[in-house]
């Protein structure tokens, strides 16, 4: 059974985080400076400094470049390659949330927790990009699990072997969550397991008749060791990185990107408090509708007559601090919440466990139905989107593009069927199913091209030998996932007036620029010439927005390439 059910988990997530992730260019979003940066460190030889564009780069720390690099070292400079270090710790993530919700619970929860964590779209989505977030959750689970087992559960013997295991665990879990974003690594764990551990301290300080105080010595002793082995495992490189680059580093990484970024609008425009709350029912889709299944639970709760068990409690809190944390952030991301998505998911699992495998009410099996019915719709709604949305898609072939969108409607209606009938032991891989047929519709059939796509194009162009010699920049397009396919460093133009300055240099230079810009530049009596243009959609900035209201107008970009010199007929050549 245990065998079966890893290879299961194993077999789903690996479906859905790294069957072909490298069938997309990167995007012109985040992911491109991690790529990028890999690449640079591979070709550089520098591993202390991660470096962009030429330039460093303080804004996050090390971890995550050194992975991109090593996968790079071992497969070559890909797509597949900057993204597998996402997809992999999403299969290892779907793994500890199997783990940990077959020790809390039973082999049934564990499977189903394990099949949700590897099925849900918000973990797709991130898993497919070269982004540390999903390194992150993967860390903070570990250490948040190990912590609540060895902090809050029940004692172990305070010198035994195995007690000390889980604390190595749990402090390696930090360090590294502390080397892949900063700060968060350590908050968010101390955040959630801290209170719990007082708490745990408290209760069993009133069970002693004597020596009250020797929980809490307990505590500190543990407490203390944790310490030693995250700092040990962490800060030799960030010890490093303050000598090599003196205090500037320190400023513009704890100061600049962690302070600020947490309680001003520098670098995200500030979002309501309630943010965070359609990001997790988005994130958690197609299983996120079951989350209703957790009303019974809560109203008995509160109606007094049922207790709150102690790994409820755990859950959580493990859910509401870290959402009560995000949320008073200014700055807020949708990936930022992706740590509060494995104890949802075991929640989720155990409810609807108990719901197929126990003589539930007839209440519970009812609204088990309607909720199943509720993720069947919003699938076939999703491939009706899909449909709609083709217009965006140019370049993608129109017949995969239909298929994409009638294999998750078909999904979406596999689910209602299996609710409607009396189908529900099929109802669990129902979900799983419907859940990797729509993501890898999407991303196979409709992302993916055989053609080159506009970046990679605009790349040949830039590498042609009649260009190659030429100095580039780039405005309001193509900014970050360029460089990675051109392999030489650009002209950051971040105003229309440094490119006006830019194309007045004496000696003849490249700007790839909007047609709306270059219009504009145009009025301005600007002397420009194009060599050639390419529509552009950038699937890093693709919205549930863009798909419900698709315009090529507005989404789709004109892009082109143009120089300050008349080009010889044959320049492109």
């Amino acid at each position: 059974m245990l065998r079966r059910n890893l290879l299961i988990v194993i077999g789903l997530s690996t479906l859905s985080f790294l069957l072909g992730t490298g069938t997309t260019p990167i995007s012109d979003s985040d992911e491109a400076f991690y790529a990028q940066a890999g690449r640079e460190m591979v070709e550089d030889g520098d591993w202390l400094t991660p470096h962009y564009n030429g330039d460093y780069r303080f804004e996050k720390p090390i971890l995550f470049y050194w992975l991109t690099a090593l996968g790079y070292l071992l497969v070559g400079v890909t797509e597949a390659a900057a993204r597998a270090p996402s997809g992999l710790a999403g299969v290892l993530l779907a793994l500890v949330t199997y783990a940990c919700a077959r020790r809390w619970f039973d082999e049934n929860t564990g499977l189903l927790a394990g099949i949700i964590t590897g099925t849900s779209f918000g973990y797709v989505a991130v898993a497919r990009q070269a982004l540390p977030d999903l390194v992150l959750a993967f860390f903070i689970t570990i250490s948040v699990w190990s912590g609540l087992v060895v902090f809050a559960g029940p004692r172990m013997p305070s010198r035994s072997t195995k007690r000390r295991l889980w604390i190595l665990l749990c402090g390696t879990g930090i360090a590294a969550g502390f080397l892949t974003k900063g700060p968060v690594g350590i908050v968010l764990p101390f955040i959630i397991v801290g209170p719990l551990a007082i708490a745990r301290c408290y209760y069993d300080a009133k069970s002693l008749r004597v020596r009250r105080w020797l929980p809490f010595r307990q505590l500190l002793l543990d407490g203390s060791l944790l310490c030693i082995v995250c700092l040990t495992l962490s800060l030799p490189w960030y010890a490093a990185m303050t000598a090599h680059h003196g205090p500037a580093y320190l400023d513009r990484f704890f100061m600049a990107e962690n302070f600020q970024r947490f309680a001003t609008d520098r670098y995200n425009a500030p979002r309501p408090f309630w943010y965070y709350l359609p990001i997790v029912f988005g994130g958690l889709l197609p299983w996120s509708p079951l989350l209703l299944l957790l009303g019974p639970y809560f109203r008995r709760i509160i109606a007094g007559s049922r207790g709150l068990a102690p790994v409820e409690l755990w859950l959580g809190t493990w859910v509401l601090a870290p959402l009560a944390f995000y949320s008073a952030s200014v700055g807020k991301q949708p990936r930022y919440i992706l740590p509060i998505l494995p104890p949802l998911a075991i929640l989720i699992a155990r409810t609807t466990s108990h719901a197929l495998h126990t003589r539930s009410s007839l209440g519970l099996q009812r609204l088990l139905t309607t909720t199943s019915c509720i993720a069947g719709v919003v699938l076939i709604l999703f491939g009706v989107l899909i449909f709609r949305a083709q217009i965006l898609f140019p370049a993608a072939d129109p017949t995969a593009v239909h298929l994409a969108a009638t294999l998750t409607g078909v999904s979406g209606l596999g689910l209602l069927a299996t609710a409607i009938l009396p189908l529900g032991r099929l109802l669990t891989a129902s979900f799983a199913l419907a859940s990797i047929t729509a993501t890898l519709s999407v991303h196979l059939l409709v992302f993916s091209n055989s053609q080159a796509t506009p970046v990679e194009v605009m790349a040949d162009w830039l590498n042609r030998p009649t260009l190659k010699a030429l100095s580039y920049g780039r405005y309001q397009v193509f900014v970050r996932n360029l460089v990675f396919y051109t392999g030489r460093p650009h002209v950051d133009l971040v105003s229309e007036q440094q490119v006006k300055a830019f194309l007045k240099s004496e000696e003849q230079v490249l700007c790839i620029i909007t047609e709306s810009a270059a219009q504009r530049l145009i009025e301005s009596k600007s002397e420009i010439y194009e060599l050639g243009r390419l529509n552009y959609l950038n699937l890093g900035q693709l919205t549930i927005g863009t798909l419900l209201w698709p315009d090529p107008v507005r989404d789709l970009q004109t892009v082109l390439l143009i120089t300050n010199r008349p080009p010889p007929p044959e320049l492109l050549r």
